[in-house]
């Protein structure tokens, strides 16, 4: 819209996705009256594999009904927000499943890839735990610079091949949704944030996914890995914990592009092209990842 009323909802709020049938909806909301356009108005946020976007000007143009033929309403009053802060999981929750490993699909493809004494230093570090939502499934916490855990994601790989389960559904929940923890604001940080504290003069490397930081750390330990935990989640904000560092990323290569322009506008942060460089066309189709080539190149692939 050409005076901008329309926008996408801020606050982190999301709603069932019509098309994936995934609670990753953001609606657009009118500025003038804070309501949504409609209930599935909005767009998904898992651009690769779902892609749902029905802006305003489709649906009016759709529905027939035009909100411009009408008088504006009148603005609502803008308040400031308050801050809101996030909530946190008890650290009990966490030292319950860091056990039952031998259950672990990841953990277990783990030793396959590295050997079960390394398997475990890594799964350790990287704080991860097993889960009984799913049989076999894990937990990535999410555990900040001041040893706060921010949430821990459930996801359940296959422990032959490492690959993430996700037929007939894709195998990610939350904690604090399984434990019916209310009310719960994730504000999440970036996964293996905690790291930090351990080693202030090692370069800093941020993937996309969980699994991708852990192989990194495993092949080249000269860097602190972390992950974003989605190629959407990268943010200025979660980077403010890593003022000072020299800081890369190394995207997937479906997320080359969009990462490379969020860099342009940070200091101290450069974009590696590696993979970019390396790829065929079937890699890019497959959208191949850093742990992709590393384990290719280790002799590892499945």
């Amino acid at each position: 819209m050409a005076d901008y009323r329309f926008a996408l909802e801020r606050g982190g709020v999301k709603h069932l996705c019509p098309a994936c049938q995934q609670v990753r909806l953001v609606r657009y909301v009118d500025s003038f009256t804070g309501e949504p356009v409609a209930d599935d108005v909005g767009r998904c946020d898992r651009e690769d594999s779902c892609g749902y976007h029905l802006t305003p000007s489709e649906y009016f143009h759709l529905s027939g009904n035009n909100p411009f033929d009408a008088p504006k309403p009148a603005r609502k009053p803008q308040n400031e927000p308050e801050p809101v802060q996030p909530s946190f999981i008890d650290t009990k929750i966490m030292q319950a499943c860091m056990t039952r490993y031998s259950e672990n699909n990841f953990c277990r493809w783990l030793c396959l890839v590295f050997g079960e004494d390394r398997a475990l230093e890594l799964t350790a570090a990287y704080q991860v735990g097993t889960s009984k939502h799913w049989p076999g499934s894990s937990v990535f916490w999410q555990i900040d610079r001041d040893a706060k855990i921010r949430g821990g994601k459930i996801m359940l790989y296959n422990s032959d091949t490492g690959r993430r389960v996700k037929e007939p559904f894709n195998h990610i929940q939350w904690v604090h949704k399984v434990m019916k923890i209310e009310p719960y604001h994730l504000q999440q940080c970036l996964f293996g944030e905690h790291l930090l504290t351990e080693d202030q003069q090692k370069p800093v490397a941020i993937v996309e996914s969980e699994k991708t930081a852990i192989v990194a750390s495993g092949f080249i330990p000269e860097y602190v890995w972390l992950a974003t935990a989605g190629k959407n989640n990268l943010s200025k904000d979660k980077l403010r914990v890593l003022r000072g560092r020299k800081v890369t990323l190394f995207p997937d290569l479906m997320a080359h592009d969009k990462w490379r322009e969020f860099a342009k506008g940070v200091s101290a942060v450069t974009v590696s092209d590696i993979l970019e460089r390396r790829a065929s066309e079937e890699d890019r189709a497959k959208g191949l990842d850093l742990a992709d080539y590393l384990l290719r190149e280790n002799g590892r692939a499945e």
